[in-house]
């Protein structure tokens, strides 16, 4: 009995003790969580006062621009000043030889003779280089010796018509054997002059193992060494007339009207100044790139270089009437256009144009077409006006 009433005792506190831990749990968590939310409390709180913040910096913001904007100085405008210019085009491109051509062969041969090197002057029809063409010389000979044949058979066949129409005369044979040898006569004749024509074909290609030169020029390509086999149509040298030079370029649409057949142009390479004339204006635009085709002629006075990177200036035949403006009028970030100022109602606005210009040797624009004197124009316009916007402007 002793021993059962000690373990009962046992369990008593034993659940005592669970009780007692289980309840100071509970008040641990509870401090934790009341912890959190005044954590996330205070975390809000933070976050709606830097949002009331950012509202106020934005406001004050803005009031401050639209202060700027109030006390910001008036826009300046420019009226376009008449005056004559003489019309001119400005371009680009490179400076070629006048001609220059790839010369091969038209016939397969193992290369034998070089006569010719970089570097060299030649003129029109000078030997170039040679194949081996000992096979063409012997068709040569052949065909020759067909035609000797076929000469030699004609005459035959004219001696036996003289012969017969002689018996035929004295009606020794049918006329039926006179006409067999009339056309044993014209087949020989026929003979004969394909034997000669053979012979010219044969002399052609004995000839086609001959490069020459196309005309007068400067070798800037060829070969160092023989031996090698040459197939039809490879380019082996390379010449190059540079008694004159040519320049192939392009004009805008708008600048068509100012290059005329014959104009002088001023050719700038690196340092030095040459003087050109317009040989060719093709009145038809590139579909590519809508702009007309001109064809410059440039004599060498020594100081030019083939294939060099040029720059040229059009000058026009008389003057024209045109409008001055400062540099400053043109929009920025475009090539062609000027703010003009309106006037709508009693309000001034703007107004965006296009126009064709050149650059005057002191920056300022000279516009052919686009302003009139009468037009008022913005200088250092807003990259961001459009048609319509209200404009400032100074007294």
């Amino acid at each position: 009995m002793t021993e059962m009433h000690g373990s009962s005792s046992y369990g008593s506190d034993s659940r005592g003790v669970t009780q007692a831990g289980s309840k100071s749990g509970s008040r641990i968590g509870l401090v934790i969580a009341l912890g959190a939310g005044v954590a996330f409390l205070g975390l809000l709180g933070v976050r709606v006062k830097q949002a009331v913040a950012k509202k106020e910096t934005v406001a004050q913001e803005r009031v401050a621009a639209e202060e700027r904007q109030k006390a910001k100085e008036p826009l300046k405008v420019e009226h376009p000043v008449p005056t004559t210019w003489v019309p001119r085009v400005d371009l680009t491109g490179t400076l070629k030889p006048w001609r220059d051509a790839d010369v091969g062969f038209e016939t397969q041969g193992r290369l034998v003779k070089i006569a010719v090197g970089i570097g060299d002057k030649v003129t029109e029809g000078q030997v170039l280089a040679i194949l081996d063409n000992s096979r063409a010389v012997a068709q040569v000979g052949q065909a020759e010796s067909g035609v000797k044949a076929a000469e030699a058979n004609l005459a035959l066949a004219q001696d036996n018509l003289k012969r017969t129409e002689a018996l035929a005369a004295e009606h020794a044979i049918p006329e039926a054997q006179v006409e067999q040898a009339r056309q044993q006569v014209a087949l020989m004749k026929a003979q004969l002059e394909g034997a000669r024509a053979s012979t010219r074909l044969a002399k052609t290609g004995a000839g086609l193992a001959t490069a020459m030169a196309p005309f007068s020029g400067i070798v800037t390509k060829a070969p160092t060494g023989i031996g090698t086999i040459i197939n039809p149509g490879v380019p082996l040298i390379h010449v190059e007339d540079t008694s004159r030079f040519r320049l192939s370029a392009s004009v805008s649409e708008e600048d068509v009207p100012l290059v005329a057949h014959g104009a002088t142009v001023k050719i700038s390479y690196r340092d030095h100044i040459a003087t050109g004339k317009v040989i060719a204006i093709v009145p038809s635009l590139d579909p590519a790139t809508r702009r007309a085709p001109v064809e410059i002629e440039v004599p060498n006075d020594g100081k030019l270089l083939g294939w060099g990177f040029v720059r040229a200036r059009i000058l026009g035949t008389s003057e024209v009437p045109a409008v001055r403006i400062p540099a400053l009028a043109r929009r920025s970030g475009s090539q062609d256009e000027v703010v003009k100022v309106e006037t709508v109602g009693d309000k001034k606005v703007a107004k965006i144009a296009k126009v064709s210009f050149a650059i005057d040797e002191d920056g300022a624009l000279v516009v052919q077409r686009g302003l009139s004197a009468e037009d008022v124009v913005l200088l250092s316009p807003n990259v961001e006006l459009k048609d319509g916007d209200p404009l400032e402007l100074s007294p």
